[in-house]
């Protein structure tokens, strides 16, 4: 304690000491009204969700630049403009159904969003994958510091791999225990997938592994 008080002392002092002119008028301009009816007018559905290269983005962006010409800023962009324009991959994948088949000619054929979301890794104009043999990987994790490899001497060319959602969580000395690490990530699978030279990648959620309901997946990846 005889250490922190002074300390506080000279925080405080010096907060006081660098709140400028310049600060204390964007306190008055900066108010959550203001912030209000900016977010009240992105956010309606005029603009129609502002999806990238689409009419309601161009008038987001009409929108954000003018608000700064507004304020007395100055344009940066090539030739005087606000805008710096890159190229953007669309994709539109609408698969009604996903089909497995298994020995003795038993089937599963489970429906677009009810049952699963898929999204293509590659920037193509089309992608397929039939015929691919189903691969079970437990975790589908590949951690050398807890001796853990589901990959271990497995061939994944041309095959898809199905892992379950999470990390092992029942050890308190693997994984972090209860603790979600980068192990347990969707992206860590696919990535790693990926890397391990398989085709594609299923993960297997349910609500208690992901810590939250298939209604997420569903509007996560509804485009």
């Amino acid at each position: 304690m005889t250490r922190l008080i002074p300390l506080l002392g000279v925080c405080a002092a010096f907060t006081g000491w660098a709140e400028t002119p310049a600060e204390k008028a964007a306190q008055k301009l900066i108010t959550p009204d203001a912030i209000r009816a900016h977010v009240r007018f992105l956010a309606s559905d005029a603009l129609e969700g502002r999806g990238p290269a689409t009419r309601g983005d161009q008038l987001t962006q009409q929108y954000v630049s003018t608000q700064l010409e507004s304020l007395g800023l100055k344009p940066a962009g090539p030739n005087g403009s606000w805008l710096q324009k890159f190229d953007v991959v669309g994709t539109d994948g609408h698969p009604d159904t996903l089909t497995f088949s298994g020995p003795g000619g038993k089937a599963l054929t489970l429906k677009s969003s009810d049952d699963y979301i898929m999204v293509a890794g590659q920037q193509e104009p089309v992608a397929k994958l039939e015929n691919a043999e189903l691969v079970f990987l437990g975790y589908g994790i590949q951690a050398p510091e807890y001796k853990w490899d589901d990959f271990k001497g497995i061939d994944l060319k041309n095959k898809v791999i199905v892992v379950m959602n999470n990390d092992p969580e029942d050890d308190p000395n693997l994984f972090g225990g209860k603790a979600r690490l980068w192990y347990g990530r969707w992206d860590y699978k696919y990535e790693k997938a990926a890397r391990m030279g398989a085709a594609g990648a299923i993960i297997i959620h349910t609500t208690p592994s992901a810590g939250y309901p298939w209604q997420v997946v569903q509007t996560s990846w509804a485009g």
